[in-house]
């Protein structure tokens, strides 16, 4: 009978004990689920629409984060949203949305060519660049919105602005050429770590331990900004902010600092994707480009793209060569670059390809424009520019032949034959 009387005992305690925790459960939770959910959605709502000026956001598709940062600014009015993107000259409109998807969530669920640039799949991606549409809302402050990529999971933030959308996105643009380079220094007292570029990430091997280091970064109005805080041989920082005088210090930590590193025309013509077009072609030159533009006329395509570089506009390999769309297909043939000095540069066909490159070679006539290029044993340019040191156009002028010179630019010229 004792023990009868003892677990009747501690059954009335637990209940009174879970009685008690409910209870406390409820002191903390004094509003349903759903209403500290629409609560939530119309803060957002307020804050963005409440600003004219808009919002920046800074934008890092794909879970490696391998593209690093892009900056947008978008502009909130009702129900439409008015993108501006660094990567664009053009802002465009579509609809959002504000909604309860298993947590708050913003959604440009229309579809917007800016916004959906790295979520759109194509022939080549099927998965796209893994880029979000879709933001998991964090946070909520007065001047910062933190969202979380429902795809990608990275944690990315929106900041009210203090002028229109379109300013802060020329802003952004002005800076990224006053402090773009594809070789860099980072200083850290004295001691010099050099640093390359690749899309808007840098990397540098740490000195001290000897690790490879990616920062994926953003650019905005006053510098680079990090995804994340980056430890520098034991100096931890999280950003560059330019200054005149080139040499752009972290605001956490001064002794460190960022150099653009000067580079010849050679090596830019070579690190960076340049765009063909048919109207600075000499004449005898174009006869063999108008060759490989008939052999896709003769598949039924158009050519869309003709581009010297590393192929980082079609996410190849980064080797080298011309890469080009024609229709709904793409490809590239590399070929070996040789900087002989500062604006002179050696060219050889590598008899390889990527994508589709070699069956355009073989079937499309784009032998062609091999032909004019390199030749069967290589062919040597010299090179001008209207600017050494931040060309926005290159002419290469072949040494074997002066009557083959062609202008590449940097500017992206989506039809070439019609340029």
């Amino acid at each position: 009978m004792k023990t009868n009387k003892y677990i009747i005992l501690l059954l009335a305690l637990s209940t009174l004990l879970f009685q008690s925790c409910l209870k406390d459960q409820e002191d903390i939770f004094d509003k349903p689920s759903s209403l500290r959910m629409q609560e939530v959605l119309d803060k957002t709502k307020a804050a963005l629409t409440g600003n004219e000026n808009g919002w920046s956001l800074d934008y890092f598709p794909d879970r490696n984060l391998s593209y690093g940062g892009i900056a947008y600014a978008i502009q909130f009015k009702g129900s439409t949203a008015t993108v501006f993107s660094q990567e664009s000259d053009k802002s465009e409109s579509s609809l959002y949305k504000l909604t309860n998807d298993d947590g708050p969530v913003l959604s440009f669920d229309t579809y917007n060519s800016l916004m959906h640039a790295y979520a759109t799949p194509s022939k080549y991606e099927y998965e796209a660049k893994d880029g979000d549409f879709e933001f998991i809302i964090m946070d909520v402050q007065d001047d910062v919105i933190t969202l979380k990529g429902k795809r990608s999971g990275n944690i990315m933030h929106m900041h009210r602005l203090s002028k229109p959308a379109k300013d802060y996105i020329d802003d952004v643009k002005s800076m990224e050429e006053k402090m773009r380079s594809n070789k860099y220094t980072i200083m850290i007292d004295d001691t010099s770590v050099a640093t390359s570029r690749t899309k808007h990430v840098l990397m540098f091997t740490d000195p001290k331990t000897g690790k490879s280091t990616n920062i994926p970064f953003v650019t905005s109005s006053t510098g680079f900004e990090f995804y994340e805080p980056v430890t520098i041989s034991d100096r931890t920082v999280s950003a560059f902010t330019y200054s005149e005088d080139g040499i752009w210090k972290s605001p956490e930590d001064r002794s460190v600092a960022l150099m653009g590193t000067p580079q010849s025309l050679s090596e830019l013509l070579i690190s960076e994707n340049w765009f063909f077009k048919a109207s600075a072609i000499s004449p005898e030159a174009l006869n063999f480009f108008n060759m490989a533009k008939n052999g896709s006329e003769g598949e039924g395509e158009i050519v869309n793209y003709l581009i010297l570089g590393p192929n980082s506009i079609l996410d190849y390999s980064g080797a080298f060569g011309i890469s080009f769309i024609s229709g709904g297909y793409g490809g590239s043939l590399i070929i070996d670059a040789e900087t002989l000095d500062e604006t002179t540069v050696s060219l050889f066909f590598t008899m390889q390809g990527e994508g589709d490159g070699i069956w355009y070679f073989h079937n499309a006539n784009y032998s062609y424009l091999i032909s004019v290029l390199t030749g069967v044993r290589g062919y040597t340019y010299t090179l001008t520019a209207d600017n050494p040191k931040n060309p926005t156009w290159i002419k290469m002028e072949q040494l074997e032949n002066p009557d083959i010179y062609f202008t590449v630019f940097k500017e992206q010229i989506a039809t070439p034959f019609e340029q």
